[in-house]
């Protein structure tokens, strides 16, 4: 289901998006809008009825503002209903920053961090040593299921 109408809709948000995360020229790091993050957003509503009244109420809102999008028109929306403006700019965050060509103008690994994960270096014997030393000093502080009485298996 798409919750975008039309391609007035997707330009409308398209601008809303490189308003809040906006292009960075200098690192070749593109805005929100423009990289086509307002797919991720109407698939993501598509699952979600909640998400999916929050993007509404925020396109609503938007709207009603009228006018070009502008910073003035996203503080006014979070304004008027910070829990749809915060639903909508999370699934923004989740959208932009889970690429792996954005992750990757970060300098982050450009794998998703699960399955794959990132590279964790283990600690080194001695912290763990020094982590564990008060649990392994206390000893067993568990019953033994077998011991008890009567306990037939």
């Amino acid at each position: 289901m798409t919750y975008l109408k039309n391609d007035a809709d997707r330009a409308f948000l398209d601008q809303i998006l490189d308003l809040l995360i906006p292009a960075n020229p200098s690192r070749r790091i593109p805005a929100a809008g423009t990289l086509g993050v307002a797919e991720f957003v109407n698939r993501s509503v598509g699952q979600d009825p909640v998400q999916a009244d929050c993007l509404s109420r925020f396109l609503e809102g938007a709207k009603g503002i009228g006018g070009v999008p502008s910073v003035d028109m996203l503080q006014m929306l979070e304004q008027s209903d910070p829990v749809a403006f915060q639903t909508v700019l999370r699934l923004v965050y989740m959208g932009y920053y889970s690429r792996s060509d954005i992750r990757q103008c970060l300098g982050i690994a450009p794998w998703p961090v699960h399955p794959a994960g990132y590279d964790v270096p283990s600690e080194p014997p001695s912290l763990l040593d020094w982590l564990t030393a008060p649990v392994r000093a206390r000893g067993p502080i568990f019953r033994d299921p077998d011991a008890l009485e009567g306990n037939q298996r």
